[in-house]
């Protein structure tokens, strides 16, 4: 079923400063915004959400504590909640990232590898994922942490059993089909010295993370994971900037959920490609941005995404995938947290995919 989006209503109402400061030294001051959206599509029927962010007042620029997230609703009562605390502790050494993540909500398995299927399985998902990352300053910009994970998911599919016996369990195994729930913990390391989480014009950032789910904690699968996350931020001129990110994750075990494999695509990750179509156990991607104003709060952005999923035992890729495109940024707010509106085009010959969001792609 192809996804019909008939309306995309974007009510930028409440970009307001909720205290006025009298100390200049503040930099960002408290901020919160919400953006409502309806759009419509066949296995949803009408929807309604909002995406919505609160930013805390701050000294530095480049380190702002922030509440932001989503939710979406639909009339045939499936649901989508996120929401992410990025806190700051008051001496700036110690930072929480936190994801609360719950839904019921219709998806589709396209099946396993770098190769298009030709199959197309929709289920029902109810998932539920809790990840905190506590993270401790030991020097200037590097940051060490560690990675708490729960993740518990069942998917409910109107395909009768012989239906996928024959099209999925006999290729791709039953590996997710009949539920899970894992409990991982892991280390990170972070080196940050971009001059804003938000939207950077200039700095580095660094991120590794390397996690296991042994069966001692009662997991339904054991598995090791990494994800290496690496972003450069270019000054040109004025406020132009290149920006450039390199991303590769991995998950290795026996018999993973399919859900837990990493995929390309999506809002952030290789904007082109419709997420999930796309997956196996090792994933990367490389992308750039060149980021440009273009009057008074109003940016614009050109970018170009290469990338894939293979197998770790067999590196073959069958067709790199690129995806390009361009899009507008309006600035909300103090912090510099933009709505971000992309259309994004890849070389599958697919049709154009759009984005709208409150956050930049990296």
């Amino acid at each position: 079923m192809n996804k019909i989006s008939l309306l995309f209503l974007v009510l930028l109402l409440t970009v307001t400063n909720l205290y006025a400061e009298s100390n200049d030294s503040v930099i960002s001051k408290k901020s919160f915004f919400v953006i409502p959206h309806a759009a419509y599509q066949q296995e949803t029927s009408w929807m309604g959400g909002v995406a919505y962010g609160y930013y805390f007042k701050s000294k530095d620029i480049s380190r702002i504590s922030s509440v932001s997230g989503s939710a979406v609703y639909t009339v045939l009562n499936q649901f989508m909640f996120n929401l992410s605390p990025k806190l700051y502790f008051a001496d700036k050494k110690g930072f929480l990232y936190a994801n609360l993540n719950f839904r019921n909500y219709p998806d589709y398995f396209y099946g396993i590898g770098n190769k298009p299927q030709n199959l197309k399985i929709a289920y029902l998902s109810r998932n539920f994922n809790l990840t905190l990352q506590p993270q401790y300053k030991v020097c200037r910009n590097l940051y060490l942490g560690a990675l708490m994970s729960f993740k518990t998911e069942k998917l409910i599919t109107d395909s009768s059993q012989s239906v996928l016996n024959h099209l999925v369990y006999s290729q791709y195994g039953n590996a997710g089909w009949q539920g899970y729930n894992v409990t991982s913990l892991g280390m990170l390391a972070v080196y940050d010295s971009r001059d804003n989480q938000f939207y950077p014009s200039k700095g580095e950032f660094a991120k590794i993370i390397v996690g296991v789910a042994p069966k001692t904690f009662g997991n339904s699968v054991a598995f090791t994971d990494f994800n290496l996350d690496v972003r450069k931020y270019q000054p040109l001129f004025g406020i132009h900037t290149f920006a450039f990110q390199l991303n590769i994750a991995g998950i290795f075990g026996n018999n993973i959920p399919f859900q837990l494999l990493p995929t390309v695509g999506g809002r952030d990750l290789l904007r082109g490609f419709r997420q999930g179509v796309f997956r196996n156990n090792t994933s990367f991607l490389f992308q750039s941005e060149y980021r440009l104003p273009v009057y008074k709060k109003l940016k614009a952005a050109m970018f170009c995404t290469l990338g894939d999923v293979v197998n770790s035992s067999d590196f073959k890729i069958d067709k790199l995938k690129v995806a390009y495109g361009a899009g507008l940024r309006y600035q909300l707010n103090d912090a510099r947290v933009h709505l971000r509106f992309d259309i994004a085009k890849n070389n599958y010959g697919e049709k154009l995919q759009f984005y709208i969001t409150a956050t930049e792609a990296f």
